[in-house]
């Protein structure tokens, strides 16, 4: 069964998905033979085997973004590309199955290893076990090529070990260096830069630029090794300041720049034979690409599990000062908010409305629609004391069916107002359950005011508790409000002076 590209991979790869099936395999085959012949450039004889070796890259990011289903165009440029280098018929045929094969065993194997894997690394873990696919599956093309070409006679059995590693290790580094660039270059998304990150990102490309000349532009000396430790630093600043896609890229342009001075023999790796050479500088730049990954990551999951923390912390105090089932403050919230609220109140010299509510016979809701009803009618009466407050106002549920709203630079008359708009909005409410009218639902309201009839919370509180009690005491339905501390004054049916 071939395996088809996740969803990201398939948006990822964008309009090279939109091409015909035909299209696509010839276009990674013209790239796949451009890259390779490229490559072939620095084989050791007799020809085949090179340290640098892109190709292995190119093709695991093309199954990975476009399916497996595209592994033709890999056997086809693998094929022409071969034979440019012998007209044996059999040898060219086995070595671009190998590379084939290593393409299509790469792709499964990061799709099995690497669960949701989006053109981007999310985790550390992920990093290892992309190299660990990348030193497996690049075993196959050296050992079918290898083998191959000894057995035709073009590689002596002495020389089997050296073109092996020289054509596995380019094979993998091909891997580690290209398919996350390809793969992070395939997202689309609008790059949007701040000034001042703008400024970051030219002064990090200088001084990249700077220290690749300083340690691989110098004449091939023992002291230019010591300047290579250079490097580290700007990959760590990349890592932690910048997204993978600009990681990738200053790595690759770093190893474009190493291997132009080692082929001119300077730098650390120009001073031994050029194949040992691009073997130790490409094995250098693979470390650096795995680095960079590995930090770029855990940084990202560093930020991550902050994020899930916070989003946590901001879930455990919204349940700490909310009721869940109206989404109104809760009593805890309430009693912390108001005394702050009372100095504030002070300062400017006003005043401060408090009024209780209690839905009348609630228990009977209850008892005869079922709590389901009861749960509709306490929803329903939060929603509608939203609507009759102002955005500086604070309603909360203060415990069963209890409604307790404050608000500050409120009037005794204005606020009596308010309050039998919400008695008189509450009676009038229209509500079923399972298709039955729920009817008969009214309130007893209580105010007080500060600092007219209390001049602390506790006090304002257990004043307005009173008052809603004696409403209730006085029939229900009804508005009572304290002219003093020992003077209520009860206004039945909502009706009452002012």
């Amino acid at each position: 069964m071939i395996e088809s590209p996740d969803p990201d991979s398939r948006e990822a790869a964008g309009a090279f998905r939109r091409l015909p099936y035909f299209a696509q395999v010839t276009a990674l085959a013209v790239i796949y033979f451009a890259a390779a012949k490229f490559a072939l450039v620095f084989a050791i004889s007799p020809g085949y085997a090179t340290a640098v070796w892109p190709p292995s890259g190119i093709a695991l990011a093309a199954l990975l973004l476009l399916g497996s289903r595209i592994w033709p165009g890999v056997w086809l440029g693998a094929t022409l590309v071969n034979f440019t280098v012998s007209f044996s018929p059999v040898v060219p045929l086995l070595i671009a199955t190998g590379n084939t094969l290593e393409a299509l065993a790469g792709a499964f194997l990061v799709r099995c290893c690497i669960v949701g894997l989006s053109c981007r690394f999310e985790h550390a873990a992920d990093v290892f076990k992309f190299v660990a696919v990348a030193a497996l599956s690049c075993v196959i093309a050296a050992t079918v090529g290898v083998v191959s070409l000894t057995v035709q006679g073009s590689v002596a059995w002495p020389d089997f070990f050296p073109n092996w590693v020289t054509w596995w290790q380019g094979d993998t580094a091909g891997i580690i260096i290209m398919t996350p660039l390809l793969l992070n270059w395939s997202i689309r998304h609008p790059m949007v830069w701040s000034q001042e990150r703008l400024a970051e990102l030219a002064v990090f490309v200088l001084l990249c630029a700077g220290v690749s000349y300083l340690v691989f532009g110098q004449g091939a000396q023992a002291s230019s090794a010591s300047w290579m430790f250079l490097i580290l630093p700007l990959i760590i600043w990349a890592a932690y300041r910048f997204t993978q896609r600009e990681v990738t890229t200053i790595i690759a342009a770093i190893s474009a720049v190493a291997i132009w001075y080692t082929l001119d023999g300077h730098g650390p790796f120009g001073s031994v034979s050029l194949n040992i050479s691009l073997l130790k500088l490409l094995a250098f730049i693979s470390t650096l690409v795995v680095t960079g990954l590995l930090l770029n990551a855990v940084e990202g999951e560093r930020k991550r599990a902050i994020g899930d923390l916070q989003q946590e912390l901001r879930g455990v105090k919204d349940e700490a000062i909310s009721d869940p089932l109206t989404g109104l403050s809760n009593r805890r919230y309430l009693w912390h908010f108001l005394p702050y609220e009372l100095l504030r109140v002070a300062r400017r010299e006003s005043s401060l409305a408090v009024i209780m509510i209690d839905l009348d016979h609630f228990k009977r809701v209850n008892d005869t629609y079922g709590h389901e009803a009861g749960d509709l009618v306490l929803t329903k009466v939060a929603a509608l004391l939203r609507s009759h407050i102002r955005d500086s106002d604070i309603a909360s549920r203060y415990g069963g069916e209890e409604f307790v709203l404050v608000l500050p630079d409120a009037t005794l008359e204005g606020t009596k107002r308010r309050a039998d708009a919400i008695r008189h909005a509450i009676r009038e409410m229209k509500l079923e359950h399972l298709g039955k009218p729920i009817a008969g639902v009214t309130a007893s309201i209580g105010i007080a005011m500060f600092p007219d009839h209390a001049e602390d919370s506790e006090s304002l509180m257990r004043i307005v508790d009173d008052l809603l009690y004696e409403a209730k005491r006085s029939g229900r339905d009804r508005i009572v409000v304290s002219l003093g501390p020992q003077n209520p004054l009860g206004l039945p049916g909502g009706a009452g002076p002012g």
